[in-house]
């Protein structure tokens, strides 16, 4: 069950990451030299080298159903450089096991829309464009996309245009369905007026970045809350909302939110952002 927690304006500096002892500095190359016999021995027969011109993307020239794919490793990485070593340990056994994960077959059911910052758009862009085409996406602010993608128990998946036409669905179709299943695993967003005297933390649950998709919803919450609205989208299991103007304050949390985006192995966006005219803007 989702958790929210609510607090004055005053607590939100409490949302520090814990403090913990980083694990001794590990180059980009070292770090993917450790990772490829792992990924190797969870994938059987599968051909991989790090690419030449940027060693923390891991080229596999073909396994099983993949043919020219790649894996990214900037994320667990930067990670890392950030943990101990013992949750480095765990985030790296996590992260093999969900790589080599093979899906059952998604169903209409399984649609869900995600929502992550430009550099994991990029990646995703440079990786799909070059197979004919991108998984169905919308921009809702400066750096954050809506994606399209299949839930599993193990894993989300990108939804390919393909797939959903295979089930019957167009891009219209497709987003209303998976919108509507997102939303039914949702908590309910925020009154706009109530947040000048408690803050609200979702946590503890899958998806909640997808929170911010709502476009419409925000609009009138904003209105509102007036100017000062901000939210925070550090992981899909922690989406933070409040009331907090520009200033030392902001400033102050604004490392915060970057520090546990750090401690994140999975970040959504380590930005704050405000509401302006229809959709997500980084705070100044």
């Amino acid at each position: 069950m989702t958790r929210l927690c609510r607090m004055s304006a005053g607590l939100l500096a409490m949302f520090a990451a814990s403090a913990c002892s980083a694990q001794p500095s590990q180059s980009e190359s070292e770090f993917a030299r450790e990772m490829i016999p792992r990924l190797q021995a969870a994938m059987p027969g599968a051909e991989m080298a790090p690419d030449p011109e940027e060693v923390l993307t891991i080229r596999i020239a073909k396994w099983n159903d993949f043919d020219d794919a790649q894996i990214n490793l900037h994320r667990i990485y930067g990670y890392c450089l950030n943990a101990t070593p013992t949750d480095c340990e765990t985030v790296k056994q996590e992260f093999v096991e969900k790589i080599a994960y093979r899906p059952p077959p998604p169903e209409a059911k399984d649609l869900r829309v995600i929502v992550r910052d430009a550099q994991y758009w990029d990646y995703i862009r440079e990786t799909f464009a070059e197979k004919g085409g991108l998984p169905f996406h919308r921009q809702i602010g400066d750096d954050l996309y809506a994606i399209l993608a299949f839930d599993s128990p193990e894993t989300i998946a990108l939804a390919q245009p393909d797939q959903l036409a295979e089930m019957g669905l167009d891009e219209d179709a497709a987003w209303t369905r998976a919108t509507s299943q997102t939303k039914a695993v949702l908590p309910q967003l925020p009154d706009g007026k109530s947040l000048s005297r408690q803050a609200v933390a979702y946590e503890n649950e899958e998806y909640l970045a997808s929170l911010l998709v709502d476009l419409d919803s925000w609009e009138i919450i904003a209105r509102n809350a007036g100017p000062d609205l901000f939210v925070t989208a550090v992981s899909d299991q922690f989406v933070f909302v409040g009331i907090m103007g520009s200033g030392p304050g902001l400033d102050k949390f604004r490392q915060t939110v970057a520090e546990d985006c750090k401690a994140s192995p999975r970040c959504v966006s380590p930005n704050i952002y405000r509401f302006r005219n229809g959709r997500w803007v980084i705070a100044d």
